[in-house]
């Protein structure tokens, strides 16, 4: 069957840089989940990803893959057409952007959707936003009201939330009272610089926003993504198994909101299994994709496979930094993607009907039915690239 043909609806990436910081930045840093420079340095040409990307990279350029002849060839082309390229190559009709990552020189989400060819949309990361807030309220009761309100006037213009609390205090969210949570609060505003917004890790705190944040989701129709697998540093994986989710999954005042279980490596099996019991849950096998070997790409899909309904497996490219990311992305999306929807025509799983359908829902109609092929209304930001 023929997959490269099929647009993908990105419903997770990120920014990419500015011209100047992505010609400084060294490639290793794009090809590996931590940023350790002694890692970097001395293993961060050393991962499968990295060696495989490389001759990629090399093909695209028309170069030699080794590495000298990729890092002359990728700084010749005019950034902002190179991205244009790379992207329409990629074939992404839309990308939604969550530009809570830390750092200088990204573009905003305006910048991705003027001048690259997919919708760009906004996902709103919610411990960012909540995190804003604390230097203004002296009281977590006033700070989760400020809150509330804060997403209802954002929810109109954004595709969806987004939570990173697996990589904070873990996935399994609680219920605590508000003495815990006036309590944890005080702890907080004691031992935190005020004047920035604080990376926050206390439990009763990013439970209490995140029940919230539910509310206001389950309210306004919008999808909430929960990080729930691979990830960097900063991720506790013991922490993010989305078994852990249950709470959250089995509330009754919650079952309206539909979730997405955001890059699911290793706990495909994990998510697939809850994809299959619960009508609001989604799972995401992006990153894994394409990070992983081409065996552990396949291996991604098949776990999906093996209970979710393909009405509820999503692709993201989880790009961000550098435009090559999404085209690897897509490139090695489409390519497992057939290599394991073959497997089951072969196995007797699907007809090869059912296997074309089933790559167009996994790669494009099922985020496009999640979260709606529209674009967020127009913003007056200043655009630099």
């Amino acid at each position: 069957m023929d997959t490269s043909a099929i647009p993908i609806f990105d419903h997770h990436a990120h920014p990419i840089y500015l011209e100047r910081p992505w010609r400084e930045e060294p490639l290793e840093r794009y090809f590996n989940l931590s940023h350790d420079p002694m890692l970097l340095r001395s293993f961060g040409r050393d991962n499968l990803y990295f060696r495989r990307s490389l001759r990629d990279l090399a093909e695209f350029y028309g170069c030699e893959p080794r590495l000298e002849a990729v890092l002359e060839a990728r700084q010749a082309p005019d950034y902002l057409e190179l991205c244009r390229w790379l992207f329409a190559e990629a074939n992404l009709t839309h990308w939604l952007v969550d530009d809570g990552l830390e750092g200088d020189g990204l573009w905003t989400v305006e910048a991705c959707g003027e001048h690259l060819p997919p919708v760009a949309r906004r996902l709103l990361r919610l411990e960012s936003e909540f995190a804003k807030l604390i230097p203004k309220h002296d009281t977590a009761t006033k700070l989760l009201a400020a809150f509330d309100h804060h997403l209802r006037r954002a929810a109109p213009g954004v595709a969806g939330f987004k939570s990173v609390v697996a990589g904070r205090s873990g996935l399994e969210i609680a219920r605590h009272n508000l003495v815990e949570i006036e309590r944890a609060y005080s702890e907080l505003r004691r031992s935190t610089q005020l004047e920035q917004s604080p990376l926050i890790r206390s439990k009763p705190l990013l439970d209490a926003m995140l029940w919230q944040a539910l509310r206001v989701a389950q309210d306004n129709g919008k999808v909430v993504q929960f990080q729930a697998g691979l990830g960097g540093p900063d991720l506790d994986l013991r922490l993010a198994n989305p078994l852990h989710l249950r709470g959250v999954l089995e509330a009754p005042d919650l079952r309206g909101v539909k979730i997405v279980l955001l890059h699911s490596y290793p706990f495909g099996r994990e998510a697939g299994y809850l994809a299959s019991l619960y009508p609001n849950v989604y799972l995401d096998v992006g990153l894994g994709i394409p990070r992983a070997s081409t065996a552990g790409m396949q291996a991604t899909l098949e776990e999906a496979l093996h209970l979710a309904p393909v009405g509820k497996i999503l692709f993201s490219t989880g790009g961000a930094y550098t435009p090559e990311v999404f085209w690897l992305a897509a490139r090695w999306g489409r390519r497992a993607l057939r290599k394991v929807l073959e497997q089951t025509v072969h196995d007797g799983d699907l007809t090869k009907a059912e296997a074309e359908w089933a790559a167009l829902r996994i790669l494009h109609d099922n985020a496009a039915d999640l979260y709606g092929r529209g674009a967020n209304p127009p913003t007056e930001t200043a655009v630099e690239v």
